[in-house]
């Protein structure tokens, strides 16, 4: 045989003890424990209660229960904000670059107009502009954006803007950010 080296191959010696000479070729990786998930943990606290048990105990589990189930409103809280923020990110991102153009313009015409005449007009302007940048970059997490250039002249999404504006938090962070 022209390729085989069948002669110069090495034959396990059987005095070697396993992994003494040579390293093994497969990586040995520590499995972690599993965690159990909030659900199941739920569920075996529910089983649990359903036996007899002393009240200390049950007072102890019914506690524990009770923080399970602020952990999962937490837990799909957050999923919801996350598929939210993922779904308008695009949409925020390139409406606070849109804004923000607009407000550099408007500042560089304000510093180079010499004629005050349109300064308070220009200064309305700026104010409105920034207030909806204010609007854009604090819209509230876990609801679906309101887009403010978009559906100019239907009357529903003005509407559903109006709305998000008139909101208190919303109305607190525009008044903070105004000064």
């Amino acid at each position: 045989m022209a390729h085989g080296g069948y002669a110069k191959r090495r034959v396990s010696e059987p005095n070697q003890a396993a992994g003494s000479s040579r390293r093994s070729k497969v990586l040995r990786v520590e499995k972690k424990p599993k965690t159990v998930s909030i659900k199941n943990q739920m569920r075996s606290v529910e089983r649990f209660l359903r036996k007899d048990l002393p009240p200390e105990v049950r007072e102890s589990l019914v506690e524990k229960l009770e923080d399970l189930k602020k952990q999962q409103d937490a837990h799909t809280r957050l999923a919801v904000e996350r598929k939210i923020f993922l779904r308008n990110r695009k949409i925020k991102f390139f409406e606070r670059r849109k804004i923000e153009r607009s407000i550099r313009r408007l500042e560089k015409l304000q510093r180079t107009s010499s004629a005050h005449v349109g300064d308070t007009d220009i200064a309305e302007q700026l104010s409105k502009l920034k207030e909806e940048l204010e609007y854009v970059r604090f819209f509230p997490k876990n609801e679906k954006s309101v887009s403010l250039f978009t559906g100019a002249e239907d009357s529903e999404v003005i509407e559903k803007r109006d709305k998000m504006r008139s909101k208190p938090i919303l109305l607190l962070l525009l008044l903070v950010g105004k000064s």
